[in-house]
């Protein structure tokens, strides 16, 4: 049937957009996990703005008044295809690039404080704003007009069908559309997608029309079920905020997971694809959600949570990705299971619908604004698992009431009542225990805090530890260490960890430093560790992408400060600041240039493509060095890079050094250059390790093509 059609189209076209679009900005503002987070806070606010129109729209008395206007934006929306930058996001680059956007200065793609918000925003909502909306609007509006011609009890089960629309998309996206086509060739097949979308939207507003009005008395279906109450205030708030705290585990959810793994679509879809499967199990049938076994099942999964969120960076990517998918599954249930517990008749459908996007809006909004304020750490996953707890024995409590209020059967309410106050009790001391193992693993794990910060970009922290008898000073983005230095007098310009001295970083600074006076580019400050290899007359320019990696590298680091090489901090993303430079300056000239550009063990990819490689050899002279650092627990970069240096006919050398003490740290570095010298030394050759037999396999990433499976460990 044609609503069938228009429902699940534009469920898969509205999340297919996501990844897609999200993929297509991640260059232009550093490539940080956190763009997702701003892209989802756009997706929901837009959700809101067309939930609302639909509610509104739905409240003129007049079918074909309704379905006029509705069918007239829809044709204006097909005027700003193809989505994607070049619908009109050139303009806003170019607002990027020169700085000129109002309420923030912007530097590099960033505005204000560091972070690009405003900037990731205003591009995707001229980018992709007014198909989106449409595409919004869709699902309650569709419902609500089916109601007027009774289709019986469709509306909220059509919910749970375009739910499913919405995870096929996602799902397809990982697996056929980004390992198959460019982003170009994907922004095409999407627009042709909407396109047809409007054409049977249109024809649907056309049966519509033959209804001019409608009596509001006949508006309603016959739906009635076990699951639907009223909505008075108390029901109302309890879907803004069950609502808003299964987005806020989504949202934390996925940072956590993409802490230390790069942000790829896969992982931004693989929760959303869970949150998604919890609706539909949820509104398809009353019976799916059995309250009891949820309940137990997240009471289990909570404490792991706590678990795994200090000491997570400790387990393999697979079952990291395995027990966060089990806890947002579990706390979802419960969250989405309770809504569909407490869904009204279908004439209260928009008015449903509306305060459940405006509860996912403001979970976004807390991640993407208040909590990066508010907390020092990601304490808004811990924070959205209590609340899970506390609203669920508020829905326990409150159908207790009203079974009490309005049975006739007095025996068989008492005999409910006890086991539902049972349930909300076990709930209320399982979150006092929770609450509990939660302040005495945090006081353990962050006695060692020097200081902490969050920003747009993530966490920062700095530790003293003591490694071996010996205290060190470490620089933490997320779990991952990014500098170490000795607090033992005497030891403070050692090079420490993954910049020791006889790793690959290392090797090039000492053999290029042997020849004379050194330019080098570092893409990455950390402690700014590399700055202690600086002599009389060299330059070090390091980009950083963080403003507050430099504030703590001058702060708390000495590195920086006792080099004796000119020093030179520019903030912003590198590859944005580089293509910039060679615009206006021209070429930089290094004889070296850097690759360490990693949060945590997530790494750039933007950094790591053919259009960057090629930029880095415009900033280098002919016989220049590139360092690419990939030491990571996840992923093997060694087909990638090899891939890369045949492409610009370069040889690559692998230096793989092992930790010389319990706590250190494997470093692994590829040399990638044509300098004779440099690999002709015997030294060099001495501390080079062979490739791995993986490396073989080589592959090349391009700014419209990358795919994580293919660098997996």
């Amino acid at each position: 049937m044609l609503y069938l059609f228009i429902i699940f189209v534009g469920a898969f076209l509205l999340f297919q957009v996501q990844p897609l679009i999200a993929k297509l900005i991640l260059p232009l503002f550093g490539g940080g996990a956190a763009i997702w987070t701003a892209c989802l806070l756009f997706f929901q606010a837009f959700l809101l703005l067309g939930y609302l129109y639909s509610h509104y729209l739905t409240k003129i008395n007049s079918i074909k008044k309704q379905a006029s206007i509705h069918g007239l934006l829809l044709l204006l929306s097909l005027f700003l295809l193809p989505i994607g930058l070049g619908a009109g996001g050139s303009d806003v680059l170019d607002l990027l690039g020169n700085g000129s956007i109002s309420n923030g200065s912007i530097s590099n793609g960033s505005i204000g404080n560091g972070s690009p918000m405003s900037g990731i925003l205003l591009l995707l909502m001229i980018s992709v704003g007014a198909p989106y909306f449409m595409l919004a609007s869709t699902g309650p509006l569709v419902q609500r007009w089916l109601t007027y011609i009774n289709v019986g009890k469709l509306p909220y089960k059509l919910y749970s069908l375009s739910n499913v629309g919405s995870l096929l998309a996602l799902l397809s996206y990982p697996f056929i559309f980004e390992p198959l086509l460019t982003l170009e060739h994907q922004s095409d097949y999407w627009s042709i997608g909407y396109f047809i979308f409007v054409c049977a939207f249109l024809c649907f507003c056309l049966t519509m029309l033959k209804r001019q009005r409608f009596d509001s008395k006949n508006s309603t279906t016959n739906e009635v079920d076990s699951g639907e109450v009223g909505s008075g205030k108390f029901d109302v708030a309890l879907w803004v905020f069950l609502s808003a705290v299964g987005v806020i585990l989504l949202v934390s959810t996925t940072n956590a997971m993409t802490q230390n793994i790069p942000p790829v679509p896969f992982l931004w879809i693989l929760p959303l694809c869970i949150y998604l499967l919890t609706f539909i199990i949820s509104f398809h049938s009353p019976r799916w959600y059995v309250r009891w076994y949820w309940f137990v099942m997240f009471a289990i999964s909570s404490f792991a949570a706590i678990f795994l969120f200090f000491i997570g960076s400790q387990f393999d990517i697979i079952t990291q990705i395995v027990l966060y998918s089990f806890i947002l599954l579990s706390a979802c249930m419960i969250c989405h299971g309770e809504l569909a517990r407490l869904k009204p008749s279908v004439d209260k459908l928009t008015l449903f619908y509306l305060n459940l996007s405006l509860g996912g809006f403001l979970g976004s909004a807390f991640v993407a604004f208040v909590a990066q304020k508010l907390f020092s750490q990601f304490f808004e996953f811990p924070m959205a698992i209590f609340c899970v707890y506390l609203l669920f024995s508020l829905c326990v409590l409150l159908e207790n009431k009203r079974q009490v209020e309005y049975k006739e059967d007095k025996k068989t309410t008492a005999a409910e009542s006890v086991k539902l106050r049972l349930l909300a009790s076990s709930s209320f001391v399982s979150l006092l225990l929770l609450v509990s193992f939660f302040f005495y693993l945090n006081g353990l794990f962050s006695k060692n805090d020097v200081v902490t910060s969050r920003n747009f970009y993530g966490i920062l922290s700095v530790k003293d530890v003591e490694i071996n008898g010996e205290i060190q000073r470490r620089l933490i983005d997320g779990t991952t260490s990014h500098g170490t230095q000795s607090l033992m007098q005497g030891k403070e310009q050692v090079a420490r960890s993954y910049y020791r001295h006889n790793t690959g970083v290392a090797i090039a600074l000492e053999q290029l430093g042997s020849a004379g006076a050194v330019k080098a580019g570092f893409i990455g400050l950390g402690a700014g560790t590399l700055a202690v290899y600086g002599r009389n007359n060299d330059d070090y320019i390091f980009y950083e992408l963080n403003p507050d990696v430099e504030r703590f590298a001058r702060s708390h680091f000495s590195y920086l400060a006792q080099s004796k090489a000119n020093v030179d901090v520019v903030l912003g993303d590198a590859r944005v600041t580089l293509t910039k430079e060679l615009k206006h300056q021209g070429s930089r000239a290094y004889q070296l240039i850097v690759v360490d550009a990693f949060s945590g063990d997530s790494i750039p990819a933007h950094l790591l493509t053919k259009e960057a490689f090629a930029l880095y050899w415009q900033h280098l002279e002919e016989d220049g060095v590139l360092a690419i650092h990939i030491s990571n627990s996840h992923l093997d970069l060694t087909p990638l890079v090899r891939g890369l240096a045949d492409m610009f006919e370069k040889q690559a050398l692998y230096f793989k050094t092992l930790a010389e003490q319990r706590g250190g740290h494997n470093a692994e570095w590829v040399l990638v250059t044509n300098n004779k010298r440099l690999l002709d030394n015997a030294e060099v050759k001495r501390f080079a390790s062979k490739w791995s037999s993986r490396s073989e396999n080589k592959i090349v990433w391009t700014d419209n093509y990358s795919n994580l499976l293919s660098v997996l460990k």
